[in-house]
Protein backbone atom coordinates (compact mmCIF):
# COMPACT_ATOMS: atom_id res chain seq x y z
CA UNK A 1 0.00 0.00 0.00
CA UNK A 2 1.32 3.53 -0.87
CA UNK A 3 0.35 6.39 1.48
CA UNK A 4 0.73 10.02 1.29
CA UNK A 5 -0.23 11.87 4.52
CA UNK A 6 -1.32 15.02 3.92
CA UNK A 7 -1.63 18.00 6.72
CA UNK A 8 -4.65 20.28 5.72
CA UNK A 9 -3.79 24.32 7.11
CA UNK A 10 -1.48 22.76 9.76
CA UNK A 11 -0.85 25.52 12.49
CA UNK A 12 2.36 24.90 14.35
CA UNK A 13 5.87 23.67 12.92
CA UNK A 14 6.17 21.42 15.88
CA UNK A 15 3.78 19.40 15.08
CA UNK A 16 4.95 19.53 11.50
CA UNK A 17 8.05 18.52 12.27
CA UNK A 18 6.53 15.65 14.94
CA UNK A 19 4.55 13.90 11.80
CA UNK A 20 7.59 14.08 9.79
CA UNK A 21 9.57 11.92 12.68
CA UNK A 22 7.02 9.88 13.30
CA UNK A 23 6.80 9.03 9.51
CA UNK A 24 9.86 8.12 9.64
CA UNK A 25 9.39 5.83 12.61
CA UNK A 26 6.57 3.72 10.51
CA UNK A 27 8.30 3.85 7.04
CA UNK A 28 6.26 6.58 5.66
CA UNK A 29 7.96 9.26 3.45
CA UNK A 30 5.41 11.50 1.56
CA UNK A 31 4.27 14.47 2.97
CA UNK A 32 2.37 17.08 1.86
CA UNK A 33 1.07 20.36 2.95
CA UNK A 34 -2.33 22.39 2.25
CA UNK A 35 -1.85 26.15 2.83
CA UNK A 36 0.27 25.29 6.23
CA UNK A 37 -0.21 28.46 8.31
CA UNK A 38 3.86 27.23 9.97
CA UNK A 39 6.77 28.01 8.24
CA UNK A 40 8.78 24.98 8.35
CA UNK A 41 11.64 26.32 10.04
CA UNK A 42 14.21 25.82 13.20
CA UNK A 43 11.49 24.43 15.59
CA UNK A 44 10.17 21.92 12.31
CA UNK A 45 13.77 20.68 12.24
CA UNK A 46 14.13 20.38 15.49
CA UNK A 47 10.82 18.36 15.92
CA UNK A 48 11.77 16.48 13.10
CA UNK A 49 14.91 14.79 14.36
CA UNK A 50 16.55 12.43 11.88
CA UNK A 51 13.59 12.39 9.34
CA UNK A 52 15.58 16.04 7.84
CA UNK A 53 14.55 14.32 4.43
CA UNK A 54 10.99 13.83 4.89
CA UNK A 55 10.95 17.39 5.83
CA UNK A 56 13.17 19.02 3.28
CA UNK A 57 11.32 17.17 0.37
CA UNK A 58 7.31 18.22 1.93
CA UNK A 59 5.24 19.31 -0.68
CA UNK A 60 3.50 22.65 -0.52
CA UNK A 61 0.33 23.28 -2.08
CA UNK A 62 -2.43 25.77 -2.28
CA UNK A 63 -5.58 23.59 -2.46
CA UNK A 64 -6.53 20.03 -1.36
CA UNK A 65 -7.20 18.63 -5.17
CA UNK A 66 -3.48 19.50 -5.88
CA UNK A 67 -2.58 16.92 -2.76
CA UNK A 68 -4.67 14.31 -4.04
CA UNK A 69 -3.49 13.87 -7.48
CA UNK A 70 -2.29 10.27 -8.27
CA UNK A 71 -4.61 8.93 -4.98
CA UNK A 72 -7.06 6.81 -5.99
CA UNK A 73 -8.80 6.61 -2.01
CA UNK A 74 -8.85 9.09 0.32
CA UNK A 75 -8.85 9.08 4.02
CA UNK A 76 -10.09 11.77 6.85
CA UNK A 77 -9.82 11.94 10.41
CA UNK A 78 -11.85 13.16 12.69
CA UNK A 79 -12.32 13.34 16.54
CA UNK A 80 -16.24 13.65 15.92
CA UNK A 81 -17.41 10.58 14.91
CA UNK A 82 -21.45 9.32 14.21
CA UNK A 83 -22.81 9.93 17.65
CA UNK A 84 -26.07 8.33 15.92
CA UNK A 85 -25.87 5.06 13.52
CA UNK A 86 -28.04 6.96 11.50
CA UNK A 87 -25.61 9.86 10.75
CA UNK A 88 -24.22 7.94 7.57
CA UNK A 89 -21.99 10.70 6.88
CA UNK A 90 -20.05 10.25 10.00
CA UNK A 91 -19.58 6.97 9.94
CA UNK A 92 -15.97 6.12 10.90
CA UNK A 93 -13.80 3.14 11.70
CA UNK A 94 -10.72 2.71 14.33
CA UNK A 95 -7.71 3.36 13.12
CA UNK A 96 -7.24 -0.88 13.84
CA UNK A 97 -9.83 -1.48 11.10
CA UNK A 98 -8.56 1.41 9.15
CA UNK A 99 -5.09 -0.68 8.83
CA UNK A 100 -6.14 -4.01 8.46
CA UNK A 101 -8.56 -3.14 5.40
CA UNK A 102 -5.61 -1.47 4.27
CA UNK A 103 -2.93 -4.02 4.96
CA UNK A 104 -3.75 -6.35 1.70
CA UNK A 105 -4.10 -4.08 -0.62
CA UNK A 106 -2.22 -2.48 -3.60
CA UNK A 107 -4.53 1.23 -2.98
CA UNK A 108 -2.87 4.48 -3.57
CA UNK A 109 -4.53 5.73 -0.35
CA UNK A 110 -4.29 9.51 0.63
CA UNK A 111 -4.64 10.14 4.56
CA UNK A 112 -5.77 13.51 5.64
CA UNK A 113 -4.84 15.42 8.99
CA UNK A 114 -6.58 18.49 9.93
CA UNK A 115 -5.55 21.71 11.40
CA UNK A 116 -4.75 21.66 15.14
CA UNK A 117 -7.66 24.35 16.05
CA UNK A 118 -10.57 23.15 13.58
CA UNK A 119 -9.79 19.52 12.39
CA UNK A 120 -10.75 18.90 8.70
CA UNK A 121 -14.07 20.60 7.71
CA UNK A 122 -17.67 18.61 7.06
CA UNK A 123 -17.15 19.03 3.50
CA UNK A 124 -13.88 17.54 3.06
CA UNK A 125 -14.98 14.57 5.32
CA UNK A 126 -18.30 14.05 3.32
CA UNK A 127 -15.57 13.75 0.14
CA UNK A 128 -13.58 11.33 1.80
CA UNK A 129 -14.43 7.37 1.01
CA UNK A 130 -13.59 6.66 4.43
CA UNK A 131 -13.63 8.95 7.95
CA UNK A 132 -11.13 7.24 10.91
CA UNK A 133 -11.77 8.06 14.46
CA UNK A 134 -9.19 7.03 17.40
CA UNK A 135 -11.33 5.89 20.33
CA UNK A 136 -10.78 8.15 23.11
CA UNK A 137 -12.85 9.24 26.44
CA UNK A 138 -16.00 11.18 26.15
CA UNK A 139 -15.13 14.23 28.55
CA UNK A 140 -12.15 15.26 26.07
CA UNK A 141 -12.11 13.21 22.31
CA UNK A 142 -9.53 15.24 20.53
CA UNK A 143 -6.42 14.45 20.67
CA UNK A 144 -3.08 16.69 19.28
CA UNK A 145 -2.62 16.07 15.92
CA UNK A 146 0.60 14.51 16.17
CA UNK A 147 -0.19 11.97 18.75
CA UNK A 148 -3.35 11.06 16.55
CA UNK A 149 -0.98 10.37 13.68
CA UNK A 150 1.13 8.40 15.66
CA UNK A 151 -1.95 6.01 16.45
CA UNK A 152 -2.79 6.01 12.67
CA UNK A 153 0.73 5.49 11.66
CA UNK A 154 1.35 2.77 14.48
CA UNK A 155 -1.93 0.52 13.76
CA UNK A 156 -0.51 1.00 9.81
CA UNK A 157 2.58 -0.28 10.29
CA UNK A 158 1.47 -3.15 12.53
CA UNK A 159 -0.91 -4.16 10.12
CA UNK A 160 1.76 -4.28 7.19
CA UNK A 161 4.16 -6.55 9.27
CA UNK A 162 1.69 -9.30 9.70
CA UNK A 163 -0.54 -8.69 6.48
CA UNK A 164 -0.15 -12.14 4.03
CA UNK A 165 1.98 -11.27 1.04
CA UNK A 166 -0.95 -11.75 -1.42
CA UNK A 167 -2.95 -9.16 -3.31
CA UNK A 168 -6.14 -9.73 -5.05
CA UNK A 169 -6.96 -7.85 -8.06
CA UNK A 170 -9.18 -4.83 -6.16
CA UNK A 171 -11.86 -3.64 -8.24
CA UNK A 172 -11.00 0.15 -9.77
CA UNK A 173 -12.31 3.49 -8.31
CA UNK A 174 -14.08 3.02 -11.43
CA UNK A 175 -15.71 -0.70 -10.79
CA UNK A 176 -16.99 1.03 -7.28
CA UNK A 177 -18.20 4.25 -9.33
CA UNK A 178 -20.35 1.46 -11.61
CA UNK A 179 -21.75 -0.56 -8.89
CA UNK A 180 -23.24 2.86 -6.80
CA UNK A 181 -24.69 3.98 -10.41
CA UNK A 182 -26.53 0.71 -11.24
CA UNK A 183 -27.96 0.38 -7.29
CA UNK A 184 -28.89 4.46 -7.98
CA UNK A 185 -30.84 3.13 -11.31
CA UNK A 186 -32.27 0.09 -9.13
CA UNK A 187 -33.23 2.47 -6.23
CA UNK A 188 -35.40 4.23 -8.11
CA UNK A 189 -36.75 1.21 -9.91
CA UNK A 190 -38.33 0.06 -6.43
CA UNK A 191 -40.07 4.51 -6.31
CA UNK A 192 -39.26 4.03 -2.54
CA UNK A 193 -38.71 7.73 -1.19
CA UNK A 194 -36.52 9.56 -2.71
CA UNK A 195 -34.60 10.87 0.96
CA UNK A 196 -34.19 6.77 1.29
CA UNK A 197 -32.49 6.36 -2.01
CA UNK A 198 -29.94 9.24 -1.11
CA UNK A 199 -29.42 7.31 2.36
CA UNK A 200 -29.30 4.12 0.99
CA UNK A 201 -26.73 5.31 -1.92
CA UNK A 202 -24.86 6.70 1.12
CA UNK A 203 -25.43 3.44 3.22
CA UNK A 204 -23.75 1.37 -0.20
CA UNK A 205 -20.89 3.93 -0.52
CA UNK A 206 -19.60 3.56 3.14
CA UNK A 207 -19.68 -0.50 2.76
CA UNK A 208 -17.71 0.12 -0.15
CA UNK A 209 -15.12 2.16 0.98
CA UNK A 210 -14.70 -0.35 4.45
CA UNK A 211 -14.34 -3.08 1.69
CA UNK A 212 -11.71 -5.17 0.03
CA UNK A 213 -13.69 -5.68 -3.64
CA UNK A 214 -11.93 -7.70 -6.11
CA UNK A 215 -12.50 -6.96 -10.00
CA UNK A 216 -14.66 -10.11 -10.04
CA UNK A 217 -16.80 -9.59 -7.09
CA UNK A 218 -17.88 -5.83 -8.04
CA UNK A 219 -18.51 -7.18 -11.89
CA UNK A 220 -21.56 -10.28 -10.22
CA UNK A 221 -22.61 -7.41 -7.86
CA UNK A 222 -23.33 -4.92 -10.96
CA UNK A 223 -24.35 -7.50 -13.05
CA UNK A 224 -27.29 -8.69 -10.61
CA UNK A 225 -28.02 -5.03 -9.46
CA UNK A 226 -28.60 -4.05 -13.33
CA UNK A 227 -30.46 -7.32 -13.97
CA UNK A 228 -32.82 -6.86 -11.35
CA UNK A 229 -33.44 -3.05 -12.09
CA UNK A 230 -34.38 -4.53 -15.53
CA UNK A 231 -36.61 -7.11 -14.21
CA UNK A 232 -38.36 -4.66 -12.28
CA UNK A 233 -39.04 -2.12 -15.48
CA UNK A 234 -40.28 -4.86 -17.42
CA UNK A 235 -42.55 -5.84 -15.33
CA UNK A 236 -44.31 -2.34 -14.73
CA UNK A 237 -44.30 -1.97 -18.94
CA UNK A 238 -45.79 -5.21 -18.58
CA UNK A 239 -48.73 -4.78 -16.09
CA UNK A 240 -49.03 -0.86 -17.86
Amino acid sequence: MYTRVVLVEPEYEGNIGSIARLMKNFELNELWLVRPKAKLGEMARAYAMHAQEILASARIVDDLPQALKGVSYVVGTTAVSARRSSNLKRTSITPFEFANIMASTSRRVALLFGSESTGLSNKILESCDLTVTIPASSNYRTLNVANAAAVVFYELFKARGNAERTFIEEASKQDKYRITRVFKKLSEETRIPFYKQVLAEKALRNIIARTLISRREASLIIGILRKAADEIRRSRKASS
